[in-house]
């Protein structure tokens, strides 16, 4: 399962600029697009604020990866119908648009989706795919081909594709995220220290563990600076790194 704190969105991106204009190129082009990197890394962040920041290119939509299909189908119709898909809303009833979801079969819901998508086509951002199956591919193949459209995905890594790693397979459509430079995490950790309030604690103890730990991992270096928001990893003015760090590992690797 992908592991995201939801403090992650307060801070800005910070050290990838080449990255998130390759995501916005992605976007405006429209072309398929896999970005690569472990939990923590900023995959969502980057892709989340390039659409924020897309203009008036084609609509984008985002989506959480869930590997159940059915539960895929419905979260895209509700998001596309959301999102004033004007093909979609033709055939779905605006009066009681969540009953009639209800009602629909995957089937159905798989001949309506590439119906509308090749009739008005979105650019879709898929996040945190894990190990998908042949039946997800199936679906999205159709989609990945269809003229005007594009597909966005991010996973850990090219195993977590799954089914998936036979769409994304052109090395010159994946952007791999590698860590960020030492100055660019040491910011977002005095960003953090702010954020959290933690001023008053032994920063200089605290802040090369913090860094030489997470080895320059965005996610980690936040979520370790969050956590020692929390009493039960202080003793007066010191953080109790051990216990801290321990944790820390188990929400990334959970």
């Amino acid at each position: 399962m992908k592991y995201l704190s939801q403090d992650t969105a307060a801070f800005p991106i910070i050290g990838r600029p080449s990255e998130l204009q390759r995501i916005k190129r992605s976007l405006r082009m429209p072309e398929p697009l896999l970005v690569l990197g472990p939990a923590g890394s900023g995959k969502t962040a980057l892709v989340r604020a390039a659409i924020a920041d897309s203009g008036p290119c084609q609509p984008a939509l985002y989506l959480g990866y869930t590997p159940n299909v059915h539960r895929f189908l419905l979260a895209l119709t509700r998001a596309l119908f959301e999102g004033g898909h004007q093909r979609l809303q033709t055939v779905a009833p605006a009066n009681d648009f969540e009953k009639w979801l209800s009602q629909q079969t995957s089937v159905h819901l798989k001949g309506l989706l590439w119906t509308a998508l090749e009739a008005e086509p979105r650019t879709i951002a898929i996040d945190g795919i894990d190990r998908a199956s042949f039946p997800m591919y199936r679906f999205l193949q159709r989609l990945y081909f269809t003229r005007g459209m594009a597909l966005l995905a991010t996973a850990r890594d090219a195993i977590s594709l799954g089914a998936l790693g036979r769409l994304f397979w052109d090395p010159r459509a994946i952007l791999q995220l590698g860590t960020l430079h030492r100055t660019d995490a040491a910011h977002l950790f005095d960003l953090a220290a702010d954020r959290f309030r933690l001023r008053d604690l032994d920063l200089e103890d605290f802040r090369p563990k913090v860094l030489d730990s997470a080895e320059s991992n965005p996610g980690q270096i936040i979520e370790m600076c969050r956590m020692a928001s929390d009493p039960i990893y202080v003793s007066g003015k010191h953080v109790k790194f051990a216990p801290l760090r321990i944790d820390a590992l188990m929400r990334f690797l959970g």
